[in-house]
Parts: structure tokens; sequence; C-alpha cells
């Protein structure tokens, strides 16, 4: 791989902010520029990460960055450290919009209606709302709880707290209602999803006990097979067919990792990779193609002997597997163009 610059990149997959809104690709286009204006922590790659684009700023210790494509032509939210930054003209230079007292490490940043976006973490309280150029801030539904995923589309806001329990806003979060139960009694979420069509259906993976699936909004949960005994760590759905769904997580019976398919919205669950032919981790990032049910991106990367960070592209059916290496210490995050969803901008990681 060809490593131009000195930006580490970070891949957040873009799921449309609500059903039924336009295309956003009709309205966006690509970035013209061969360079990225900013602090280093975003770059934009157009062949899978083969190579990535020069960035002016260098990449501060410690970053963990974060990237989502909005509804709004040309228009990103990124988070790293403490801050929050904005793009308008499709990745080529980033302004900062505010300096948050939090760090946002383990925060995600997902889109919203049209110029908005909502940054949350499954740790941490508050949740920082930016619609164009103003961040406010509300707290969530449980007071010193975190969110494991949040769906934004107008009018409602709905989320997926720690231990499984859905919630819904009609006032942009200033307040909440209980919706459904939650799956089980004391469970701990790693990871939740929430149908960009319909957000009544929702996977949730977690501790010990594998993964739980509602498609009533939560009135109702079923545990998924055959992963009872999994630790789901990462989850992702497909925005262009929400019945595909993957699940990595660590098998306890057989001491082993895998990346899982479900092909049913997350009833039944099968292993379609394996520790052996990639570096699965505790909570390997995946993101999935818009537009390409059968295409899955994931990441792995650390720091430890100055490794470098590795982005790999999934084909599920057929089981083709292909990476490209970089030098920064992880991609915690990748979004796609809506033009081009072969465009890919990653958020990069730097811990040293």
């Amino acid at each position: 791989m060809t490593v131009v610059g000195t930006a580490l990149t970070v891949l957040i997959a873009l799921t449309p902010p609500y059903a039924g809104a336009a295309d956003p690709g009709w309205f966006w286009n690509r970035p013209h520029c061969d360079t990225v204006y900013g602090d280093g922590s975003v770059t934009i790659t157009e062949s899978d990460g083969a190579t990535l684009a020069p960035t002016t700023g260098k990449l501060r210790a410690v970053t963990y960055a974060k990237v989502a494509a909005l509804q709004e032509p040309n228009t990103l939210v990124s988070i790293g450290r403490q801050a929050i930054q904005r793009s308008s003209d499709a990745g080529c230079s980033w302004q900062l919009l505010d300096k948050t007292p939090d760090d946002l490490s383990t925060y995600d940043v997902q889109p919203g209606p049209g110029d908005a976006a909502y940054i949350y973490s499954v740790n941490d309280q508050p949740i920082h709302r930016v619609r164009g150029s103003q961040v406010s801030t509300v707290l969530g539904p449980v007071a010193g709880g975190g969110l494991a995923a949040l769906h934004a589309q107008p009018g409602r806001l709905r989320v997926v707290a720690g231990d499984g329990q859905l919630y819904d806003s009609s006032n942009d979060g200033v307040t909440w209602q209980r919706v459904g139960v939650p799956p089980a009694r004391d469970l701990f979420l790693y990871d939740a999803v929430v149908d960009p069509r319909n957000p009544d259906h929702v996977v949730a993976g977690v501790m010990s006990d594998g993964v739980y699936v509602t498609f009533d909004g939560g009135r109702s949960w079923t545990r998924s097979r055959p992963v009872e005994r999994v630790n789901a760590f990462s989850l992702a759905m497909s925005p262009a067919d929400p019945s595909k769904v993957w699940m990595e997580g660590y098998d306890r019976d057989r001491s082993t990792r895998f990346i899982w398919e479900s092909t049913d919205g997350g009833q039944k669950f099968r292993e379609v990779l394996d520790q052996s032919r990639a570096d699965l981790i505790n909570g390997n990032k995946m993101w999935a193609s818009p537009v390409d049910p059968d295409l899955l991106y994931f990441s792995y990367g650390t720091s430890f002997a100055n490794f470098g960070a590795d982005l790999y592209r999934f084909v599920p059916s057929t089981g083709a597997l292909t990476k490209n290496h970089n030098t920064f210490d992880g991609i915690p995050s990748l979004a796609f163009n809506p033009a081009n969803p072969k465009i890919l901008y990653l958020g990069l990681a730097e811990e040293r």
C-alpha cells in the first residue's frame, strides 16, 4: 500500500439518516482535491486503503477519530480528542465547530436528517447535537449511562441503552420515553444496530450471551441462534438489505473469534470468517456497504511493535478477502461518499 502524507485514517459507514429520505447521492459530489486540509484525523481513499490522500496537518496522540457523511450535500462531521469538526466540501477541508470538555475517544457520530449529527458514547454522557454550525448538548435517558446505538429521523430519536432498553425522544433528546422492555435481565451491551428502514428492528450484541433481536420495537425479543455462548463485540447491518447482519465476536466454547452472518435480520447466524484468515480481536469495527449487501469492510490496528493498521474488504458469499496496510495505529471509523460509495472517508487513530 502507498501511504501518502501523515494522516491516520478512520472509517465510518454511512447509514441513511431515516427511512424515506431522498437519496443523498443525487446531491453529493465526489471530493475535488488531492490533499485534505485539516488536522490529519480524516483522509480519503478511492482504492480501499491502498493509497491515502495526504493531509496538511499531522495527527496528534491520543486520537481515535470518527467521521460521518450527512444527508446535507457534501457535508461531513468528525470527532477526535475534544474537537468536533465539519466539512462542507465533500471532505476536502475541515473547520472546527466546537471544543468539548469531554475526551471523545469512546464517542461515535451518527448522521441525522439534513445537516444534523449526533455524538454519543456507549460508556459516557452527554449527547452532543450538531445542526449546521451549531453544537448543543443534552443528557441521555439513563443517568450515568451511555448508549449502544442511536437512530435519528425527523421528529424522533431512538436509542439503545447499555442494558438493551429502548428509549424514544420526540423533542431532540430533551426528554425520553421508555419503549418496550430489555431483551433479558442484567445484560451488558457491547454494540447494537438499528434498521435504517424500520427502527422497530434492532439487533443487540451482549457480553457472554450472544445476540438478541426485536422486530416490534422492543416489545418482544428473540435470542439469536446458534451464538448463545458468544461475546458479541461488534455488529453491522446492511443499509442495502437490512436482513443482512454481521457480528464479530468470541466463541467461548471454542476459544476462537469469528465473523458471523445472518440473512434473516439477526435471528440465526452462520460463521463466514475465522481468526486464521484475518486479525480478529475483541471488537473489530465493521462497516457495511450502503449499496452492495454482499460487501463488508472491517479494520485491525495497533501501535504495539509499530504494527499500523489494516483495512479489510470482505465478500461473505465467496469468502474473498483483501487488505491494505497503513502506518497509522487504527481505523476506528469509515464513511462512504453518497455520490460514489467507492470513495471512503477514513477516521484515523494515533496512540503514540
